[in-house]
């Protein structure tokens, strides 16, 4: 009898088969798009918090500025021989005229005093209440006893932060005993903020908070306190500002991104700056990838189901048939052929045994011999078969291996060039948004420079004719009381001081034009991109620039610039770009430079030579130089020797980039703690080919 009760037992698995089929389907597509939305939305929480570096970097910059241009107003006014007189005699009138009266409203301070050094007496005073503030007291002892042009930031407690700097009083040309020290100071209130927003990118919001919590200053009006902040400001903002690390709140459903940073004085966190920016691009990107995400999850529910149905009707059809002819087998038919013979699994088995039944009865029934000859090839042959599909299946696996491969790193290569060209992007929009606040810069001072500067020629002879003026009332008229006066105010000092003074403010005048003529040059603002230029002009102009890191500061001494240009035509190129790498190149050299402080005498030399169809140029510096392990790295994106804060890795890609798209060739040869040589060579004429 044929076993029907089995038969009955399959076509009741069907509807068991469909679910477990689109299950089992169905699994590996949600494990997937669980991993790809990992995968997409990390790349936008680091972009998010590179956002948010880059506003507290360019704030500390801000507040850099803020302190340079704090010494440097307060050293121009220290400098001073009228005050340096008015300090010696106690002139109290002359100074609140014109040194504390004329700071408070000519400048943003908030604090001026002039404190003589003879009893400590301050004979000069103008501000507000903060310099009664005993913590602003202390402070303003400590900067009268430097004896040297030093600045303090520091906490108030109800003022908030408050920088303060402090110089000795001397003459113009730098002689004489000092009588008295200049002490300054500028509140960072919201209109220190709101000028710091003005030259930074837009903001939502920005805050200065003690270490305490207590809140300083905020650049909107309608601040409001922080739920979160106030839960876990002892817990989780206060430890890691305390570390020196930043805080992030990624939160793009409240439509609004926030770090919590310290800022430093003498190299310690003194108080948190809080900024907030708009999280709109964010959303934005979440929402396209959010309706993509649930797109492919749709369609891959589709062909889930449409699958399952698939292998269901493959599975129940040869049921079916089955059922069918194990009835004809039952009545005694076994010439008819047995279905789905070739099937694999158990219905596949079942087949073949009906068929080998149907085969066994048929032989008994004609002869036994001629049954076993018969299944003997057909198993020989089948084995044959299948060794033959194992052989190609193995191969159209293995190319499937290679193919799959293959895809995969070019998914790489596609992804590590997103990468560079995200890199790039940002680089390239900083340096275009520097050139054109250097073409800003430089014609805003122009005109008034050249006013000043052709009027001292003027003056110095109005001057003269002055002093002839006076030689010859004092050779026809001899009256006591105007000898008298004469000494008082030191008539021949002042005959040989004041013109050393205008010659200084010539020097002066001069210097600001070539700074001028630097910045205009460096940015290049107003010319075609794609010009034949001197590149002599733009490695001097960047020296320029970059003259205040040359010169001896702090802990660092003087660095050497020796130049040994070569002559050549003028070559074809984007001088924007290419004023950029020399920026980038001198500045990791001045950086190596003050890193090797066993170098005293530390050099930096830049080299031109002609060939026949190129220029090559060196920059060579005896600084700390690079590893070996690290020199094959140094143009990959995002690699740095240099400690946090002080660089991301971009540079010299960015550097190699400009150059491979000007046809020509960039290499670092480095020695470690002896140089480091940086050699350019690029052709005089650009191709056709050429990619800005």
């Amino acid at each position: 009898m044929i076993n029907l009760k089995r038969l009955k037992f399959l076509q009741k698995l069907q509807p068991k088969i469909l679910f477990f089929t689109f299950g089992a389907s169905l699994l590996p597509v949600f494990v997937l798009s669980s991993a790809v939305w990992q995968l997409v939305e990390q790349p936008l929480i680091k972009l998010e918090k590179t956002r948010l570096d880059d506003q507290v970097l360019a704030f500390r910059g801000y507040t850099a500025a803020t302190e340079k241009g704090l010494a440097n107003l307060i050293s121009s006014y220290a400098n001073w021989t009228d005050l340096y007189n008015a300090v010696q005699h106690s002139d109290r009138g002359w100074i609140k005229k014109e040194v504390s009266t004329q700071l408070l409203f000519t400048t943003d301070l908030d604090v001026v005093k002039v404190i003589q050094s003879k009893n400590k007496e301050i004979i000069g005073s103008a501000g507000n209440q903060i310099s009664n503030l005993p913590i602003v007291q202390a402070k303003i002892k400590y900067l009268n006893n430097q004896n040297k042009l030093s600045h303090e930031l520091i906490d108030t407690g109800t003022q908030g932060l408050v920088l303060l700097g402090g110089s000795p009083i001397y003459r113009s040309d730098g002689t004489g005993k000092p009588f008295g020290t200049l002490i300054a100071g500028q509140l960072m209130d919201k209109v220190w903020l709101r000028q710091f927003l003005n030259y930074s990118q837009p903001t939502t919001r920005l805050e200065i908070i003690s270490l305490d919590g207590k809140f300083f200053v905020s650049s909107s009006y309608d601040w409001k306190p922080d739920i979160w902040e106030k839960t876990y400001f002892d817990s989780q903002i206060l430890p890691n500002i305390s570390q020196k690390h930043s805080v992030y709140r990624i939160q793009p459903n409240l439509g609004l991104n926030t770090i919590y940073a310290p800022i430093y004085s003498d190299n310690k966190p003194i108080a948190i700056v809080k900024i907030q920016i708009v999280a709109k691009y964010f959303q934005e990107a979440k929402l396209i990838l959010t309706r993509l995400f649930w797109l492919g999850l749709s369609l891959a529910v589709l062909l889930s189901v449409l699958i399952a149905h698939l292998l269901a009707q493959q599975i129940s059809n040869p049921i079916i048939q089955l059922a069918k002819r194990s009835k004809t087998l039952a009545a005694g038919d076994l010439s008819s052929p047995i279905p789905n013979v070739k099937n694999g699994g158990e219905i596949g088995q079942l087949a073949n045994a009906y068929q080998e039944m149907a085969n066994s009865l048929t032989t008994l029934i004609n002869n036994l011999e001629q049954r076993v000859a018969q299944r003997t090839k057909e198993l020989e042959l089948a084995r044959q078969t299948l060794e033959e599909r194992v052989q190609e299946r193995t191969v159209e696996l293995l190319q499937k291996n290679q193919e799959l491969e293959m895809k995969t790193e070019q998914l790489h290569t596609a992804l590590d060039n997103l990468k560079m060209a995200e890199s790039h992007l940002i680089q390239t929009e900083k340096m275009s948004s520097l050139g054109n606040l250097f073409a800003g810069i430089a014609h805003e001072i122009n005109n008034p420079i050249n006013f000043i500067y052709a009027n001292l020629t003027h003056i110095n002879n109005y001057t003269q004719d002055l002093f002839n003026l006076i030689f010859r009332y004092q050779q026809r008229y001899s009256d006591p009381e105007i000898q008298t006066y004469t000494e008082k105010i030191e008539l021949d000092y002042l005959i040989k001081d004041l013109p050393q003074i205008i010659a200084s403010m010539n020097t002066g005048a001069n210097r600001i034009q070539e700074i001028i003529f630097s910045l205009r040059n460096f940015s290049r603002h107003d010319e075609a991109e794609i010009k034949k230029v001197n590149l002599h002009e733009g490695i001097d102009s960047t020296l320029l620039l970059l003259q205040h890191r040359l010169n001896p500061h702090y802990d660092c001494p003087v660095i050497q610039v020796i130049k040994e240009y070569d002559n050549f035509p003028l070559i074809e190129c984007y001088p924007r770009q290419l004023n950029q790498v020399f920026m980038q190149l001198l500045l990791n050299a001045i950086d190596a430079l003050e890193l090797h402080a066993e170098q005293l005498d530390k050099k930096i030399i830049i080299q031109t030579k002609d060939t026949k169809n190129s220029v090559i140029i060196k920059i060579i510096d005896n600084g700390i130089g690079i590893d070996d392990k690290n020199i094959f790295q140094v143009f990959d994106p995002f690699f740095t020797t240099k400690s946090v804060g002080k660089g991301i890795g971009l540079g010299l890609t960015v550097c190699y980039q400009i150059i491979q798209n000007h046809q020509g060739n960039i290499q670092v040869i480095s020695q470690l703690n002896r140089k480091t040589e940086v050699i350019i060579e690029l052709p005089y004429l650009l191709g056709n080919n050429y990619e800005s």
